[in-house]
């Protein structure tokens, strides 16, 4: 092989690295985006969880007739605490049924994130558009 060759192969051979490691960093990128998407989502799912369960103990001290002196209250203290701005209530959807509530602020993660509208919202609740919920209906 003449030298003229030899300068050929180790300009296309850094441009082959130079490719693969801008791959690589897109590849990275894309990782480190899937991971604080889950994160997000195990975040919502977590809270999502918490409300179903005030929502049930709610639904329950309701159905028993409130067994103690300010259970309700007690309960919407717990959601408060373990949901940040979480509010709790109860509605009478019909003769015989209610409806346990609980509704928090929505969470923002900025421009790329859902539409805050896109949410779906309680159906007979008094929850905003901008914040998520959790509604049990029970019989009384």
């Amino acid at each position: 092989m003449t030298p003229r060759t030899r300068t050929r192969s180790r300009g296309s051979t850094l441009l082959e690295v130079a490719l693969a490691v801008a791959l690589l960093a897109v590849s990275g990128l894309g990782l480190v985006s899937t991971q604080l998407t889950l994160s997000r989502h195990g975040q919502s799912a977590a809270l999502r969880g918490q409300a179903a369960f005030i929502a049930d103990a709610f639904a329950q001290t309701a159905i028993e007739g409130s067994s103690g002196v300010g259970v309700g209250d007690q309960w919407k203290a717990r959601a408060a605490i373990l949901i940040p701005g979480a509010v709790v209530s109860t509605d009478g959807a019909g003769a015989a049924t209610s409806s346990s509530t609980v509704s928090w602020p929505a969470a923002s993660y900025g421009p790329a994130s859902a539409d805050v509208g896109a949410l779906a919202s309680c159906v007979g609740s008094s929850a905003q558009s901008s914040r998520e919920c959790v509604s049990l209906v029970f019989a009384r």
